[in-house]
């Protein structure tokens, strides 16, 4: 008889992902004892490693991470957005910044397909990231509280076709008349 391993679907690879993500996330820091608030974590010869705490829940806790990178512009790159489901024992990123703008994800008609991909690719960059950190020499002992979660700068966030939508808002709706315009 001809035995044969089924390769994982995509679903189940990404569930390996996650599960894989959470362990080096682990290495690296242990959020679950952490209270919501900034944390830098410095080796020497390497960026400061940047986490905010974002929310901490019984089983689950939302994380930014970055690095900070002091003579370039955004100072923080690349921002990822983690969540952490610790009784699961899986860490997903949720979206994640590479350049000086936040960008909406997804249109609210985006193909679940392209929505699978674009996690699949994220998590598979974190996850290599993530052991690419622990290779530079980011102790998990070393991480210090600098206080509460900065706000981050609104002027940063461009959503696609943003300012088409604002423009073609009224003309959808029925142009108002303004007293300007009487």
């Amino acid at each position: 008889m001809n035995t044969r391993i089924a390769l994982p679907n995509a679903f189940e690879w990404l569930l390996g992902l996650y599960g894989d993500n959470f362990e080096r996330l682990q290495r690296l820091v242990d959020a679950r004892r952490l209270v919501p608030g900034r944390y830098l974590n410095e080796s020497p010869g390497q960026p400061a490693l940047v986490l905010d705490v974002l929310e901490q829940q019984p089983y689950t806790t939302l994380l930014r991470l970055s690095l900070r990178f002091v003579e370039s512009a955004p100072e923080e790159d690349p921002e990822s957005y983690w969540r952490v489901y610790h009784d699961a024992r899986q860490a997903e990123v949720t979206h994640c910044r590479f350049d000086s703008h936040r960008v909406r994800l997804f249109a609210p008609n985006t193909p679940a397909r392209q929505i699978a991909q674009y996690r699949r690719r994220m998590n598979s960059f974190a996850n290599k990231w993530l052991e690419h950190l622990l290779q530079g020499g980011y102790d998990p002992q070393r991480w210090v509280l600098q206080g509460p979660v900065p706000e981050w700068d609104r002027r940063l966030v461009v959503a696609p076709g943003a300012g088409d939508e604002a423009e073609e808002r009224p003309a959808r709706r029925g142009a108002r008349r303004t007293l300007s315009s009487v």
